[in-house]
């Protein structure tokens, strides 16, 4: 079947501004300078993990489509700008009358420890926002769980979504995100674990989805329930990849100190791509490794992701 996008990517969409601090406030210190503090670098741009994958599978050469939900404010205009521009297409974003756009604000000190600040927007999806047939125009469709539990009516279309995308032929990846801050839907999140193909995940999420506190036992879990690939990232430890068969560890591959936040999504994006080329686990793990590890040297949410041919060089500069 030819498809008209390799990646339909929906979820949380945010106006980000990240700023570089040199420290966190500490209040409890009583003196009235340590309840302000002076940032040396700023960005605003769009953000969300599944923003942020969209654009980075579009930057490294994929067709790449985002659905979520913004406000028709100022900050919602600037985000649809900016996807534009990033090569994503919007035509189905759902742009909401008279609502805000959700705001996330980042700041990290030099080492790379950061603390957000996050104003939610509604972020309801409706279901003609997922016509059948543009999931099925995707070669895969993938989904964050912090919005699949935004609300019932959102997470049955993105449910929906799912088995449509499987039954099409399509692949169905998933990162479950913060999917239990709202615990009145958590369970569905593993209802939807029965449509996933892929799933990307960090050691928290890995854990908390299946009860175990043994990495590889929660991944042995996770491919019981029929997955067929498990990512997990592991921060400056670098990742696992595993599959009924086989896991391997593939180790952090970028040196020194940089910006961490939004590492997990260009992880995601490099992964995808890379399965998309029908590249082996190795493959697979080695240029999802280089593209966060490209990421990682530039601030910003969604700033510093690579080409393809970039990320290429890169791992041959580091093999």
């Amino acid at each position: 079947m030819n498809r008209a996008l390799d990646v339909l990517s929906v979820g949380d969409g945010n106006l980000d501004v990240w700023m570089r601090v040199p420290r966190h406030p500490d209040r409890r210190t009583g003196d009235v300078r340590g309840t302000g503090v002076v940032g040396n670098a700023c960005r605003v741009g769009p953000g969300g993990a599944a923003a942020n994958v969209a654009l980075g599978v579009a930057r490294l050469g994929g067709r790449a489509a985002f659905v979520g939900a913004v406000g028709d404010d100022t900050p919602g205009v600037q985000f649809a700008d900016r996807m534009r521009s990033g090569g994503v297409d919007v035509s189905h974003l759902h742009v909401m009358t008279g609502q805000p756009t959700s705001l996330a604000c980042m700041f990290e000190t030099p080492d790379g420890e950061y603390e957000f600040y996050v104003c939610p927007g509604p972020r309801t999806i409706p279901a003609h926002c997922l016509a059948h047939d543009f999931v099925r125009s995707a070669r895969i469709l993938y989904l964050t769980g912090h919005v699949l539990t935004e609300d019932e009516s959102t997470c049955r279309n993105m449910l929906d979504a799912m088995a449509v995308a499987r039954k099409g032929g399509g692949t169905v990846a998933f990162g479950p995100g913060k999917y239990w801050l709202n615990p009145d839907l958590e369970s569905r999140v593993h209802e939807a674990l029965k449509y996933t193909d892929i799933i990307v995940s960090n050691e928290l999420e890995a854990e908390r989805l299946t009860g175990r506190k043994s990495l590889r036992d929660a991944v042995g879990k996770l491919l019981d329930t029929g997955i067929g690939i498990v990512a997990v990232t592991m921060g400056g430890r670098g990742s696992l990849l595993a599959t009924e068969d086989r896991m391997i560890e593939q180790p952090a591959s970028h040196s020194g100190s940089g910006s961490m936040v939004g590492a997990g999504d260009a992880f995601t994006s490099g992964l995808l791509y890379s399965f998309l080329l029908k590249e082996n686990l190795e493959e697979m793990a080695a240029f999802a490794n280089a593209v966060a590890s490209i990421k990682i040297g530039t601030p910003g949410a969604s700033e510093g992701l690579p080409r393809a041919d970039e990320a290429r060089a890169f791992l041959r500069e580091n093999a």
